[in-house]
């Protein structure tokens, strides 16, 4: 299997992941996890990343990699990891199945697997990675996948080495590599106490003897000085006002933490309360929390996308505009920045000044269907009928639904009959998606 040939199976296979199980569209969550995942690809074995990086929406802890660069983690990761380093540990181990192309190098091993059943057996896996093990499994046994999965899962020479080669990506970027084994020590720990078996131990088999080969390891490479990540304690505060069950268990959650002695876990803890408020829709409140959060703390831009947060939920516009290009002015093309803004013009009724701000994201991301489905809803208000369509068909391929894809293309082709450069980009880009679609691997 080429190189070429595992991007495109990977990505096939993350079409197919989009359709069937809940990804997290939070711009601030996906900036930040791309942040870290690319950090710690740019000291990893990979030449040239050219990743695609999702983020789960479970409370499941685990993390997965897929031929070609797909990877992708839970939530539920960072609602569990105690530091970032232990969240760098499980993303450096990742980078290295892909960055030792382990993938590949089992399924030169399976020559004689069938499309059919490969692809069913990779939808097994998605399914189980949304966290409904169950399903999964019996999917993979429906398909007499029990012998495909012991031909293309990960071997426990391939765990090693992606622990080993993970780690020396942890400790090159500046991390602390004796994380990788705290955290793996302490899931199999917590293992022993479960009803059922966590979903990060199915997919990563951890024993106590590779615990140990892993400390060992860690021993002999530099520990960096203990430090804690701001921006990670702002994720985890971020992910627990979300996943906290009921408005009120939230608010209740983060007042407990309001006398933190930590200046930065205190700041994550008013962060918290601050959306769980906003969550509750107790708008004055938590504009409040976060005014006083982006003034005491003017160099930290999430306070202040807060606020823009918090003007579009309650309808008021003209501030959400404002104070989105108050960061953009500070950081040109803010990922978080500009889909903030441009919701802030679609929902005023603007789509016009949404699409400016759309186009330099559409062309960074090409492949990120929350973008696209944005576009979308910019074209089809502004009234132009025909890249709506288009954009509508992107967002179904993107999320493996080819069959609506291809008739949103074909609407789209004859409203654009009398534009003979838009029919021919759109006629390319149809025929791209019918190659895609039926590619066999």
């Amino acid at each position: 299997m080429s190189a070429d040939q595992e991007y495109r199976l990977g990505r096939a296979w993350l079409r197919q992941l989009r359709g069937q199980t809940s990804i997290m569209s939070d711009p601030l969550i996906q900036e930040y996890v791309e942040s870290l995942v690319y950090k710690l690809a740019s000291f990893s074995d990979l030449k040239e990343p050219e990743l695609d990086i999702v983020v789960i929406n479970s409370r499941e802890i685990n993390a997965f990699a897929v031929p070609g660069g797909v990877i992708g983690l839970n939530a539920g990761l960072f609602l569990n990891a105690e530091d970032e380093s232990e969240v760098g540990g499980v993303v450096a181990h990742e980078i290295a199945h892909v960055s030792q192309r382990h993938f590949a190098r089992r399924y030169l091993d399976a020559k004689k697997v069938n499309t059919a059943v490969l692809a069913a057996m990779l939808a097994s896996l998605a399914v189980a990675i949304a966290g409904e093990g169950e399903a999964g499994m019996a999917g993979m046994a429906a398909t007499q996948a029990g012998a495909i999965q012991a031909q293309l899962a990960y071997s426990r020479q391939n765990e090693r080495e992606a622990d080993r080669v993970g780690m020396q990506t942890l400790a090159s970027a500046g991390m602390d590599p004796d994380a990788m084994p705290r955290f793996f020590e302490r899931m199999l720990n917590e293992q022993q106490f479960a009803g059922d078996p966590l979903e990060f131990l199915l997919t990563h088999p951890v024993t106590e003897s590779r615990i140990a080969d892993s400390r060992a390891r860690a021993r002999n490479l530099p520990s960096p000085p203990m430090s804690i990540s701001p921006h990670y304690l702002l994720v985890q505060a971020r992910l627990r006002a979300a996943f906290i069950q009921g408005d009120d268990q939230a608010i209740a959650y983060f007042e407990r933490y309001r006398n933190e002695r930590s200046a930065l876990a205190l700041q994550a803890a008013r962060y918290g309360l601050a959306l769980s408020h906003l969550r509750a829709n107790q708008y004055d409140l938590a504009r409040s929390l976060m005014e006083q959060l982006a003034d005491q703390y003017p160099d930290e831009l999430w306070f202040r996308l807060g606020l823009v947060e918090v003007a579009v939920d309650e309808e008021n516009y003209p501030r959400a505009i404002e104070e989105a290009k108050r960061v953009l002015k500070v950081s040109p093309d803010d990922y978080a920045a500009s889909i903030l803004l441009s919701k802030a013009y679609l929902r005023s009724k603007q789509p016009a000044m949404a699409l400016p701000v759309l186009s330099p994201l559409l062309n960074k991301r090409p492949s990120d269907p929350h973008i696209w489905d944005l576009v979308a809803d910019a074209y089809g208000n502004s009234g132009d009928r025909v890249r709506a369509l288009h954009a509508r068909a992107e967002t179904h391929f993107l999320r493996g639904n080819s069959g609506k894809a291809l008739q949103q293309m074909e609407y789209a082709l004859k409203g654009a009959e009398d534009d003979f450069a838009l029919y021919s980009k759109l006629s390319g880009r149809m025929k791209d998606m019918q190659r895609l679609s039926e590619e066999e691997f």
